[in-house]
């Protein structure tokens, strides 16, 4: 992945993953495994709510620019497959769990700023069927990674349900 890398520095997730892995390592990464997938449905139901990991909205589309759009919803121009939403992969990686993107416009998305020609006096776009030149273009923060209130509530919960599992599991072979 590139571009992005948010640390989430949660206590209590820290200290469920801290007791499993005095239990056994191998839990720890089995468990960032299925809080992966979790966190993936979590991301995904922000794009369609439109929404930040706190729950706020996302700003509103330039007027203009949401006029040409294909759909009305909001970083979701080329469909799943192929764009942003589409994108999104949680890798496992030792006891490292990264969920985030390859597309290297994924971060001006999450944290918002300013696009300035590089080599052209000025940007160069179609809006709308009309040309536009700027010398800037703001794009404002629509955060769409990150760990919500649920999310906090939810991790804790799937630790404790894969050692169950895996107890149970251990507990029915001996």
């Amino acid at each position: 992945m590139t571009g992005i890398r948010i640390k989430v520095d949660d206590g209590a997730i820290l200290a469920a993953l801290r007791r499993v892995e005095q239990q056994d390592g191998g839990l720890v990464v089995a468990s960032l495994k299925v809080i992966g997938q979790a966190m993936l449905k979590s991301t995904r139901k922000r794009f369609d709510d439109q929404v930040d990991p706190a729950g706020h909205a996302w700003k509103a589309l330039n007027p203009t620019y949401a006029a040409g759009k294909r759909g009305t919803k909001i970083l979701q121009e080329s469909g799943m497959a192929g764009g942003l939403l589409g994108s999104i992969t949680a890798q496992v990686s030792g006891t490292t769990l990264q969920i985030g993107t390859n597309k290297v416009y994924g971060a001006i998305h999450q944290f918002g700023g300013t696009i300035e020609p590089r080599s052209y006096p000025a940007l160069v776009f179609k809006l709308d069927g009309r040309l536009y030149f700027a010398r800037t273009v703001t794009i404002p923060a629509r955060p769409f990674l990150g760990i919500s209130n649920e999310d906090r509530q939810m991790i804790p919960r799937i630790i404790a349900d894969v050692v169950a599992t895996t107890a149970a599991a251990v507990g029915s072979q001996g």
